[in-house]
């Protein structure tokens, strides 16, 4: 068999990738030990973030040395740090933090990256080949997880949410529906800008009695919560149907299925977005953050990330029709909007 030479250059690249690696287990416990929110009281030295967070001193330096070589964090002086506009994303409920999707990613879904080769022999799912049951049975199961899960998926919403609002207009709708709206930040967020619309989250049962319990104060009166499963049924008559991070979750016959749900549910004219990461149809060796999130899929979901070719696929055989395609400014959502026509 013919060898192709290697070029030490590269060697070193691969080694830089591995150290993504390392990095990532550094940043998963600086997480853990909430290193940010302590940072954001102001410079600590060494000494002071190993007595808050009952730890080595010597190996939390380590770990901080590292961190702060990579970007995320600062430091200064004497063994002191400083809280940065990278290490600020790992505080705790801050709007937009990544706190909690460092936790799911570095926690249950880890192991499911280093099982790859079990998808490609097998075509399962390697999530359920580690934990012994699929990803949305592991957070009934594991609540306190499912819990931080849902507060990553809000968490990461933040850099998607003011696009979508500054991209889409909702004043002609009346009554919207969130479809797997978890706990109804994106709903909240539409409310809150247009006065004149209600709106219904729709999510399983161990979803929505959580989300219940959060709805704001000023937003009660137009706000309310529906319970069941978007395989079986949707809230009808809405003007607008949103599905936020949905689709990437399931087969292309799965997302049929969700779709005609959807179909049935809406009156003739009535409106649906797909609010998803699309892959570009000409990415050819191009970078892109859904091919990476591609990955999330294959390990954990029978879902993946598509092209806008393969979505107006899906959205035709669910008899819907495909009206436009909106960039909001992210790589990691993009809207598809689609109509009911008959």
């Amino acid at each position: 068999m013919k060898k192709q030479s290697i070029k030490p250059e590269f060697t070193l690249k691969m080694f830089e990738v591995l150290g993504g690696v390392w990095i990532a287990g550094c940043v998963k416990t600086a997480a853990e030990l909430n290193i940010a929110d302590y940072l954001a009281e102001g410079e600590q030295t060494i000494y002071s973030l190993a007595e808050k967070t009952k730890s080595d001193e010597k190996s939390l330096y380590r770990i901080m040395r590292a961190l702060s070589s990579a970007g995320i964090f600062e430091e200064l002086e004497n063994k002191t740090f400083a809280l940065n506009d990278f290490g600020a994303t790992l505080q705790t409920d801050v709007p937009g933090t990544a706190k909690n999707f460092v936790l799911t990613i570095l926690g249950e879904h880890f192991l499911t990256y280093m099982e790859l080769t079990y998808n490609l022999k097998t075509g399962k799912i390697p999530f359920e080949h580690v934990h012994g049951v699929g990803v949305w049975e592991y957070y009934k199961k594991n609540p306190e997880a499912g819990i931080n899960f849902g507060k990553g998926m809000t968490g990461m919403s933040g850099m998607e949410l003011e696009g979508i609002m500054n991209t889409y207009d909702f004043s002609t709708y009346q009554t919207i529906v969130d479809i797997g709206g978890g706990n109804g930040a994106m709903m909240y967020a539409i409310l809150n800008a247009y006065p004149h619309s209600s709106g219904i989250i729709f999510d399983e049962a161990n979803v929505i009695e959580v989300t219940a319990s959060l709805i704001p104060e000023n937003l009660k009166d137009r706000c309310s919560v529906s319970m069941g499963s978007f395989f079986d049924k949707a809230p009808e008559g809405a003007d607008l149907y949103t599905m936020k991070w949905i689709m990437h979750d399931w087969s292309d016959k799965e997302c049929v299925q969700i779709l005609k749900v959807c179909y049935n549910a809406m009156p003739k004219g009535g409106k649906l977005l797909i609010i998803d990461a699309v892959i570009p149809d000409d990415s050819r060796n191009k970078p892109h953050v859904a091919k990476v999130l591609d990955i999330v899929m294959l390990s954990c979901l029978t879902g993946r990330e598509r092209t806008l070719i393969e979505f107006k696929e899906l959205i035709k055989e669910a008899g819907l029709e495909f009206t436009r395609f909106m960039d909001i400014g992210t790589e990691a959502k993009s809207i598809i909007e689609c109509e009911k026509l008959q």
